[in-house]
Protein backbone atom coordinates (compact mmCIF):
# COMPACT_ATOMS: atom_id res chain seq x y z
CA UNK A 1 0.00 0.00 0.00
CA UNK A 2 1.19 3.41 -1.03
CA UNK A 3 1.36 5.72 1.53
CA UNK A 4 1.83 9.72 0.73
CA UNK A 5 3.61 12.55 2.98
CA UNK A 6 1.92 15.60 2.43
CA UNK A 7 4.11 18.49 2.69
CA UNK A 8 2.68 22.59 3.24
CA UNK A 9 4.42 25.39 3.95
CA UNK A 10 2.48 28.37 4.95
CA UNK A 11 3.18 31.87 6.21
CA UNK A 12 0.39 34.35 6.05
CA UNK A 13 -2.12 32.59 4.25
CA UNK A 14 -4.60 31.72 5.96
CA UNK A 15 -7.15 31.56 3.39
CA UNK A 16 -4.59 29.52 1.08
CA UNK A 17 -3.71 27.28 3.39
CA UNK A 18 -7.57 26.55 4.04
CA UNK A 19 -8.44 26.12 0.18
CA UNK A 20 -4.52 23.45 0.21
CA UNK A 21 -6.45 21.40 3.10
CA UNK A 22 -9.80 21.66 1.39
CA UNK A 23 -8.38 19.32 -1.28
CA UNK A 24 -6.59 17.45 0.84
CA UNK A 25 -8.99 16.35 2.92
CA UNK A 26 -11.15 15.62 0.05
CA UNK A 27 -9.19 12.89 -1.08
CA UNK A 28 -11.03 9.55 -1.18
CA UNK A 29 -7.60 7.91 -0.60
CA UNK A 30 -6.97 7.72 2.85
CA UNK A 31 -3.22 6.84 3.34
CA UNK A 32 -1.62 9.91 3.99
CA UNK A 33 -0.21 12.07 6.38
CA UNK A 34 -0.42 16.17 5.99
CA UNK A 35 2.30 17.98 7.21
CA UNK A 36 2.12 21.48 7.98
CA UNK A 37 5.23 23.58 8.23
CA UNK A 38 3.88 27.17 9.54
CA UNK A 39 6.35 30.37 9.48
CA UNK A 40 4.82 31.51 12.95
CA UNK A 41 1.83 33.27 10.83
CA UNK A 42 0.19 35.83 12.51
CA UNK A 43 -2.63 36.07 10.26
CA UNK A 44 -5.04 33.64 12.26
CA UNK A 45 -3.42 30.44 10.29
CA UNK A 46 -1.68 29.03 13.30
CA UNK A 47 -5.20 29.53 15.14
CA UNK A 48 -7.32 27.62 12.61
CA UNK A 49 -4.31 25.15 12.37
CA UNK A 50 -4.47 24.65 16.09
CA UNK A 51 -8.54 24.53 16.12
CA UNK A 52 -8.32 21.50 13.03
CA UNK A 53 -8.48 18.52 14.96
CA UNK A 54 -7.50 16.18 12.23
CA UNK A 55 -5.44 13.23 13.32
CA UNK A 56 -3.78 13.26 9.96
CA UNK A 57 -2.30 16.60 10.10
CA UNK A 58 1.00 16.95 11.83
CA UNK A 59 1.59 20.86 12.53
CA UNK A 60 4.58 22.52 12.81
CA UNK A 61 4.95 26.24 13.50
CA UNK A 62 8.25 28.68 13.89
CA UNK A 63 10.19 31.16 12.18
CA UNK A 64 12.05 29.73 9.26
CA UNK A 65 14.41 31.52 6.99
CA UNK A 66 12.52 31.38 4.00
CA UNK A 67 10.45 29.12 1.82
CA UNK A 68 13.32 26.65 0.86
CA UNK A 69 14.03 26.41 4.46
CA UNK A 70 10.57 25.74 5.37
CA UNK A 71 10.32 23.25 2.85
CA UNK A 72 13.41 21.57 3.73
CA UNK A 73 12.16 21.31 7.68
CA UNK A 74 9.06 19.31 5.75
CA UNK A 75 11.20 17.67 3.92
CA UNK A 76 12.75 16.05 6.87
CA UNK A 77 9.70 14.95 8.71
CA UNK A 78 8.65 13.34 5.13
CA UNK A 79 10.91 11.17 4.69
CA UNK A 80 11.28 9.38 8.13
CA UNK A 81 8.62 6.65 6.79
CA UNK A 82 8.28 4.88 3.45
CA UNK A 83 6.06 6.22 0.51
CA UNK A 84 6.29 9.26 -1.24
CA UNK A 85 6.31 12.85 -0.73
CA UNK A 86 4.41 15.36 -2.09
CA UNK A 87 5.30 19.56 -1.81
CA UNK A 88 1.73 20.99 -2.26
CA UNK A 89 2.33 24.77 -0.74
CA UNK A 90 -0.67 26.92 0.55
CA UNK A 91 -3.18 28.20 -2.05
CA UNK A 92 -1.86 25.43 -3.97
CA UNK A 93 -4.61 22.44 -4.67
CA UNK A 94 -5.08 18.86 -5.91
CA UNK A 95 -6.68 19.09 -8.80
CA UNK A 96 -9.84 16.89 -7.46
CA UNK A 97 -10.81 14.26 -5.17
CA UNK A 98 -9.42 10.93 -6.77
CA UNK A 99 -6.00 12.21 -7.68
CA UNK A 100 -3.69 10.70 -4.59
CA UNK A 101 -6.38 7.08 -5.33
CA UNK A 102 -4.95 7.59 -9.39
CA UNK A 103 -1.22 7.70 -8.08
CA UNK A 104 -1.75 4.91 -5.85
CA UNK A 105 -3.42 2.97 -8.67
CA UNK A 106 -0.72 3.93 -11.24
CA UNK A 107 1.81 2.86 -8.81
CA UNK A 108 0.55 -0.46 -8.04
CA UNK A 109 0.30 -1.30 -11.85
CA UNK A 110 3.18 0.11 -13.20
CA UNK A 111 6.01 -2.42 -14.30
CA UNK A 112 8.77 -2.07 -12.10
CA UNK A 113 8.68 0.15 -9.00
CA UNK A 114 8.37 3.80 -9.83
CA UNK A 115 11.53 6.09 -8.32
CA UNK A 116 9.44 9.64 -9.56
CA UNK A 117 5.96 10.05 -10.50
CA UNK A 118 5.02 13.08 -11.97
CA UNK A 119 1.65 14.39 -14.30
CA UNK A 120 -0.44 17.06 -15.80
CA UNK A 121 -1.37 20.11 -14.76
CA UNK A 122 -4.29 23.01 -14.23
CA UNK A 123 -2.46 26.37 -14.35
CA UNK A 124 -4.73 28.72 -12.86
CA UNK A 125 -4.04 32.69 -13.92
CA UNK A 126 -4.68 35.98 -11.74
CA UNK A 127 -8.18 36.63 -13.82
CA UNK A 128 -9.05 33.08 -12.46
CA UNK A 129 -8.72 30.99 -16.15
CA UNK A 130 -7.83 27.43 -15.72
CA UNK A 131 -5.88 26.28 -18.18
CA UNK A 132 -4.55 22.18 -18.78
CA UNK A 133 -1.18 22.12 -18.58
CA UNK A 134 0.23 18.74 -20.44
CA UNK A 135 3.54 17.36 -18.93
CA UNK A 136 7.13 17.09 -21.10
CA UNK A 137 9.29 14.06 -21.47
CA UNK A 138 11.74 13.66 -18.40
CA UNK A 139 14.61 13.29 -20.92
CA UNK A 140 13.63 17.21 -21.39
CA UNK A 141 15.12 17.93 -18.32
CA UNK A 142 17.56 20.17 -19.50
CA UNK A 143 14.71 22.48 -20.97
CA UNK A 144 13.70 23.30 -17.67
CA UNK A 145 10.92 21.84 -15.19
CA UNK A 146 8.97 18.80 -16.91
CA UNK A 147 5.64 19.98 -14.86
CA UNK A 148 4.59 21.79 -11.90
CA UNK A 149 6.41 21.11 -8.76
CA UNK A 150 3.07 20.67 -6.72
CA UNK A 151 2.14 17.37 -8.53
CA UNK A 152 5.44 15.70 -8.51
CA UNK A 153 6.15 12.83 -6.41
CA UNK A 154 9.21 11.93 -5.15
CA UNK A 155 10.10 8.22 -3.49
CA UNK A 156 11.38 8.67 0.26
CA UNK A 157 14.17 6.12 0.30
CA UNK A 158 15.60 8.16 -2.65
CA UNK A 159 14.55 11.59 -1.01
CA UNK A 160 16.60 10.48 2.24
CA UNK A 161 19.40 12.76 2.74
CA UNK A 162 18.54 15.21 0.14
CA UNK A 163 17.93 18.90 0.62
CA UNK A 164 16.67 22.23 -1.27
CA UNK A 165 19.57 23.99 -1.84
CA UNK A 166 18.56 27.58 -0.48
CA UNK A 167 21.46 29.96 -2.14
CA UNK A 168 19.14 29.27 -5.21
CA UNK A 169 16.56 31.46 -4.12
CA UNK A 170 14.05 30.84 -6.87
CA UNK A 171 14.96 27.19 -8.72
CA UNK A 172 15.82 25.10 -5.49
CA UNK A 173 12.92 22.88 -6.65
CA UNK A 174 14.17 22.30 -10.23
CA UNK A 175 18.06 21.55 -8.48
CA UNK A 176 16.25 19.03 -6.60
CA UNK A 177 14.88 17.21 -9.20
CA UNK A 178 17.62 17.55 -11.09
CA UNK A 179 19.92 15.62 -8.80
CA UNK A 180 17.30 13.45 -7.54
CA UNK A 181 17.20 12.29 -10.90
CA UNK A 182 20.73 12.02 -11.88
CA UNK A 183 21.75 8.23 -11.85
CA UNK A 184 18.26 6.78 -11.66
CA UNK A 185 17.80 4.89 -14.44
CA UNK A 186 15.63 6.69 -17.01
CA UNK A 187 12.86 6.41 -18.26
CA UNK A 188 11.82 2.88 -16.39
CA UNK A 189 12.16 4.23 -12.76
CA UNK A 190 9.47 7.57 -13.53
CA UNK A 191 6.40 7.20 -13.82
CA UNK A 192 4.22 10.05 -15.59
CA UNK A 193 0.31 10.29 -15.36
CA UNK A 194 -1.49 11.87 -18.29
CA UNK A 195 -4.23 13.78 -16.21
CA UNK A 196 -4.07 16.75 -14.38
CA UNK A 197 -2.73 16.39 -10.69
CA UNK A 198 -2.77 19.41 -8.96
CA UNK A 199 -3.92 23.36 -9.69
CA UNK A 200 -0.87 25.75 -9.47
CA UNK A 201 -2.11 29.27 -8.78
CA UNK A 202 0.08 31.64 -10.74
CA UNK A 203 -1.35 34.79 -8.80
CA UNK A 204 1.46 37.27 -8.02
CA UNK A 205 4.35 35.46 -9.96
CA UNK A 206 6.41 38.38 -11.24
CA UNK A 207 7.78 38.84 -14.63
CA UNK A 208 10.91 39.91 -13.07
CA UNK A 209 11.27 36.95 -10.68
CA UNK A 210 10.85 34.83 -13.50
CA UNK A 211 14.32 36.14 -15.31
CA UNK A 212 16.25 35.67 -11.93
CA UNK A 213 14.88 32.04 -11.89
CA UNK A 214 16.07 31.72 -15.76
CA UNK A 215 19.67 32.85 -14.31
CA UNK A 216 19.70 30.08 -11.96
CA UNK A 217 18.53 28.00 -14.05
CA UNK A 218 21.13 28.20 -16.08
CA UNK A 219 23.68 27.65 -13.29
CA UNK A 220 22.50 24.60 -12.40
CA UNK A 221 22.39 23.14 -15.70
CA UNK A 222 26.40 23.92 -15.52
CA UNK A 223 27.00 22.54 -12.12
CA UNK A 224 24.43 19.43 -12.26
CA UNK A 225 23.76 18.73 -15.74
CA UNK A 226 27.95 19.17 -16.78
CA UNK A 227 26.47 21.52 -19.22
CA UNK A 228 28.75 23.95 -21.10
CA UNK A 229 28.93 27.21 -20.42
CA UNK A 230 27.97 27.66 -24.15
CA UNK A 231 24.94 25.60 -23.71
CA UNK A 232 23.57 26.64 -20.79
CA UNK A 233 23.61 30.40 -21.73
CA UNK A 234 21.99 29.22 -25.53
CA UNK A 235 19.13 27.46 -23.52
CA UNK A 236 19.38 30.51 -21.32
CA UNK A 237 18.46 32.91 -24.51
CA UNK A 238 16.10 31.03 -25.45
CA UNK A 239 13.83 31.44 -22.69
CA UNK A 240 14.79 34.51 -22.02
CA UNK A 241 12.92 34.91 -25.41
CA UNK A 242 10.09 32.85 -24.90
CA UNK A 243 9.53 34.33 -20.88
CA UNK A 244 9.91 38.26 -22.78
CA UNK A 245 7.58 37.45 -26.13
CA UNK A 246 4.76 36.21 -23.41
CA UNK A 247 4.88 39.60 -21.36
CA UNK A 248 4.70 41.97 -24.10
CA UNK A 249 1.84 39.55 -25.68
CA UNK A 250 0.21 39.70 -22.27
CA UNK A 251 1.02 43.24 -22.41
CA UNK A 252 -0.52 43.96 -25.42
CA UNK A 253 -4.12 42.09 -24.31
CA UNK A 254 -4.49 44.97 -21.53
Amino acid sequence: MTVFSIVTINWNDCAGLQATYRSVASQTYREFRWIVIDGGSTDGSLEWLQALQDPQAEITSEPDHGIYDAMNKGLTRAVDRPGFTLFLNSGDCLSDGGVLERVAQAVALAPCAPKFIYGDYYRKSASGAVTWVAAKPIDKLRMGMPSSHQCMYFENSRLLGMKYREHYKLSADYCLLVEFLSGLDLPSSVLKIPSPLCIFDTTGISERRRFDALREDMQIRMRFMNLSQLNASWLYLLHYLHTHSKWFRSNLLK
